[in-house]
């Protein structure tokens, strides 16, 4: 405790020793410069019974109270500053002396203010390290700030992303106070800090809070990840599952995905082929046929992608995906922690996925059916446009597709697939007059394979006939999307050179 002494002398004089005794006082007060948690003397003399006063609280002498009495005579009387209301600014106590009907302010006492200072609800100031966090989700969700300052404060001024619910707002000194702030949508996507200014109301003192948002840890956009996004063979159209309809909406290529979001520019987009459900392998430059073009909008934070495909000359459809990810997200996973031990995404790697498509094989050409051809040459089939009233008579309709085989080509798979899955059962009917070609149909009757096409198949002769066997015909049972049962037939011959 710091001990500081002043004396202050009170002469009592008379010129008849039986007359009133009239008190005298300093002429000039005592100004004094004190610290909260320090204490003065006050040293005076006074030849009657005396009181001191003290202005406030914070200024008390030795008995713990704002009042002291004592009788004629020297006096030190101690005063204790005490860190009640102490607020920024200084603060001042005036000392009063009463000696019977007269008093007269002796000394005044100056609190020496302190710094300006805002604290959390907890009582802990506001720093780097004690700072108001955002997440991303808490996007569109207010976050309750709650304080106490040392001085009426005002908050008009805070950074360009966030909005201070009713501001500007007002609030006094040693009270809660309390803020409601969102982050603006065009800004929800980038990591990024800034301060909210609380004014020292009336100045331009201030103390900051801090804030820090983390940015997006995901990416997003307008469109469903995982959609039913699928690209034709040629890939200048996509469609997507429509979910009111439960048909296909087809546009034309390419998929703009708007409102992207990535936590920030630094970014890395990498592409990944499924090559069998929802196992991954990562597409380098020279195997990927996916294209993602990403672009940043003026202004604000969200970007624009634009999704490709290549052509598909394969006779398989195929599965991707896109995967768009910040660098040092990247670089903490590890770009061989991306994938599962089974090749699936890992769950933090997952929520980077921009877009998941497929992209049909070129002999998908028809609404009714698909080949698959494997690893072997692909082949073409085509509509038989106004086919004779025998071909109709003999197969019963009119929609008549045929392929042919390209000569000394083997086929071990050759997969006929429905492309109309409303109903779970299928009528297939064929004529097999190539020897030794079979059918191995799916349990639930949606697909079959053909077996047994060798180099040879399709040129034997008929022994019957003495002439080259007949094409092959596969008659396809199918439920349109209106319920009604409807037939196609695809002739399969070989090439003759």
């Amino acid at each position: 405790m710091w001990l500081m002494a002043v004396a202050v002398v009170v002469v009592a004089c008379s010129e008849d020793e039986g007359a009133p005794v009239t008190p005298s006082f300093p002429e000039e007060e005592q100004i004094l410069s004190v610290k909260a948690g320090e204490s003065v003397d006050l040293v005076f003399e006074a030849s009657m019974d005396w009181k001191l006063y003290s202005s406030t609280l914070w200024c008390r002498f030795s008995n713990g109270m704002t009042s002291i009495s004592g009788q004629a005579g020297k006096q030190t009387v101690q005063v204790s500053v005490n860190e009640e209301m102490l607020s920024y600014g200084e603060m001042q106590a005036e000392i009063t002396l009463k000696q019977g009907d007269m008093e007269k302010v002796i000394a005044k006492l100056t609190r020496q203010g302190e710094g300006l200072w805002v604290t959390d609800a907890n009582g802990n100031y506001f720093s780097e390290e004690n700072l108001i966090p955002f997440f991303y989700r808490e996007i569109g969700k207010g976050v309750d700030i709650n304080f106490t300052t040392n001085y009426d404060w005002t908050i008009e001024e805070y950074p360009e992303w966030l909005v201070v619910n009713e501001a500007p707002l007002k609030g006094l000194g040693f009270r809660p106070g309390n803020i409601t702030v969102t982050i603006k949508d065009e800004f929800s996507a980038f990591a990024k800090k800034g301060d909210i200014k609380v004014k020292r109301t009336g100045t331009d003192d201030f103390v900051n809070i801090p804030v820090n948002f983390y940015g997006i840890d995901r990416v997003s956009s307008d469109k469903n990840a995982w959609g039913g996004w699928t690209f034709s063979s040629d890939g200048s159209k996509y469609s997507t599952s429509n979910s009111m309809t439960g048909e296909s909406d087809e546009f034309d290529a390419p998929l703009v995905m708007q409102n992207v979001l990535v936590n920030g520019n630094d970014y890395e987009v990498l592409y990944f082929e499924d090559f069998s459900d929802k196992q991954y392998r990562l597409m380098d430059d020279d195997s990927k046929w996916i294209n993602a073009t990403i672009e940043s909008n003026e202004g604000v934070e969200n970007k624009t992608a634009k999704v490709s495909v290549m052509e598909n000359s394969t006779s398989k459809k195929r599965k991707g995906a896109i995967l768009v990810i910040p660098t040092d997200t990247l670089n903490m996973i590890g770009r061989d922690n991306l994938l599962t031990a089974d090749n699936d995404f890992t769950e933090a790697v997952g929520k980077y996925v921009l877009i998941g498509l497929e992209q049909k094989s070129n002999l998908n050409l028809t609404d009714e059916f698909m080949v698959d051809c494997g690893e072997s040459t692909p082949v073409a089939f085509s509509k038989i446009e106004n086919p004779d009233l025998s071909l109709i008579e003999k197969y019963g309709t009119d929609k008549i597709y045929e392929c042919e085989l390209p000569s000394g080509v083997a086929y071990d798979t050759f997969i006929i697939t429905s492309s109309e899955m409303f109903q779970p059962y299928y009528s297939w009917n064929q004529n097999f007059p190539w020897p030794g070609v079979n059918v191995d149909y799916t349990s639930i009757m949606t697909s079959f394979s053909l077996t047994g096409i060798t180099e040879k198949s399709g040129t034997e002769i008929d022994p019957e006939t003495q002439q080259l066997v007949e094409p092959l015909s596969v008659m396809i049972m199918y439920y349109t999307s209106t319920g009604m049962e409807d037939m196609v037939v695809l002739l399969i011959k070989r090439e003759i050179k």
